[in-house]
């Protein structure tokens, strides 16, 4: 008998594809290597690989290293944003020397158990999931929630059945939170209601965007999908 065990964990490269098979092939995404000169104390090697994600009109990047980010500054504008793919990729590695594009998947038993900083991959995952089902939401909308200012956060997503409105936490994947009628509908409270049992707190910031309203919104400022924030980009 041979015995085939997968690795627990595994380089970016494998960690890129392994977001990319989760995603499954109904999301757009590429596999990117992306080379940089890397500065001192950073968290990036000279070479490392990401997902590029379209998902709600706007291109991600997912890395090991520190989750998901939108490329895009706009809705709407994917197009053009998959020809700037380059300069969209440079705004957030200035030092970026080249990227290329991959296709060669390595084999399943050489991807990873654990795909690292995942809860927007594990949200997009579950919305395809909710599309699937007999009873698709009438609403979903993602909201990213901010422990602090920092600009490191969390990924969630409430839909609506009905007049119940539910929230899958990636970080409790079995569990479907219930949000009680009278939980006011503002993506602060919703986030709340959801993470402060867990949390101990509730999250001082957050930003989302609802999923079947694609018509373009105003400038993001490089900070998810919230008009008018100033703070860092964001990362899930």
């Amino acid at each position: 008998m041979l015995l085939v065990v997968t690795p627990l964990f595994a380089s970016s490269r494998e960690s890129a594809f392994l977001a990319q098979r989760l995603l499954g092939p109904q999301v757009w995404s590429r596999v990117v290597r992306i080379e940089i000169v890397p500065a001192e104390q950073s968290r990036y090697p000279a070479e490392f690989h990401g997902l590029v994600i379209a998902f709600a009109d706007i291109l991600w990047l997912y890395t090991e290293y520190d989750g998901t980010q939108n490329l895009s500054s706009r809705r709407g504008q994917l197009v053009t944003d998959e020809a700037n793919l380059e300069k969209l990729l440079r705004e957030i590695h200035p030092s970026m020397t080249r990227f290329t594009v991959e296709t060669d998947a390595p084999p399943a038993y050489d991807l990873p158990q654990v795909l690292p900083n995942a809860c927007f991959v594990a949200c997009v995952k579950h919305w395809a999931k909710l599309q699937e089902s007999g009873r698709r939401p009438k609403r979903v909308r993602l909201i990213a929630c901010f422990p602090s200012d920092v600009p490191v956060g969390h990924m969630i997503m409430e839909y609506r059945r009905g007049l119940s409105r539910y929230v899958f936490d990636p970080e409790q994947p079995d569990q479907q939170i219930t949000i009680p009628f009278w939980v006011g509908n503002s993506p602060l409270k919703t986030a709340t209601r959801a993470l402060q049992p867990r949390w101990g707190s509730p999250p001082r910031r957050v930003t989302s965007i609802d999923l079947g309203r694609p018509a373009p919104l105003g400038p993001v400022s490089k900070n998810l999908i919230a008009t008018g924030e100033t703070a860092a980009r964001p990362r899930f």
